[in-house]
């Protein structure tokens, strides 16, 4: 049985570049996976998320807000790749588009475990509201954070383009245009829906 051209790749590129080689129901399986994965860790170390890239450190939430907060997150944050596109391809199919993002989602959850540690939850609520305070008070935890924080966004950049890419067939310079803007509005999209949710609450 001859095998495709993904098979043919070694492992470590397969993995690298898995958004666009997964198929769409195991993409969407996998990503839900890991929302709610998202939502217990949130749920049991008390962090909710603040945006598409970060949490902060929380009060009680009780595990289904946690879930619906997740949920949330992860439709605020693929609305606008979608709507932009369905603008470049009206073909582009919504289920595949939000379950290939979901999954390439799935990084940031690693974001969490800095929080984890008991004597850094001031530290880490402090860098995701405001990092020059956080390297002002305590610039060794800053400084790992940022580095972190960088590593996790340019997994979840990179792992979105292919998705975003994937989803709609297309690839090339204006793809990729079209992904950074609609990923960059994402984030402070999703930033002010979750404040004004907090604040509802």
């Amino acid at each position: 049985m001859s095998k495709t051209k993904s098979e043919k790749q070694p492992f470590w590129l397969r993995m690298l570049e898995r958004p666009k080689h997964i198929g769409k129901t195991n993409a969407l399986l996998l990503g839900v996976a890991w929302l709610i994965i998202s939502a217990i860790l949130g749920w049991h170390f008390r962090l909710v998320p603040i945006s598409s890239c970060g949490f902060t450190v929380s009060g009680y939430v009780s595990l289904s807000w946690m879930l619906i907060y997740n949920i949330i997150i992860w439709v605020v944050s693929c609305l606008l790749l979608f709507a932009l596109a369905v603008l470049r391809k009206r073909s582009t199919g919504a289920l595949e588009t939000f379950a290939r993002l979901l999954y390439a989602r799935w990084p940031v959850t690693l974001l969490m475990i800095p929080a984890m540690f008991e004597s850094q939850r001031i530290a880490y609520a402090t860098f995701m509201s405001e990092p020059s305070l956080c390297f002002e008070q305590t610039p060794v935890f800053a400084t790992l954070m940022a580095i972190i924080w960088t590593i996790v966004m340019a997994w979840y950049f990179y792992w979105s383009y292919l998705a975003f890419s994937r989803a709609q067939q297309k690839s090339g310079v204006i793809t990729f245009i079209i992904f950074v803007v609609g990923f960059g509005l994402s984030y402070p999209l999703s930033k002010i829906v979750m404040t004004e949710l907090y604040a509802l609450m």
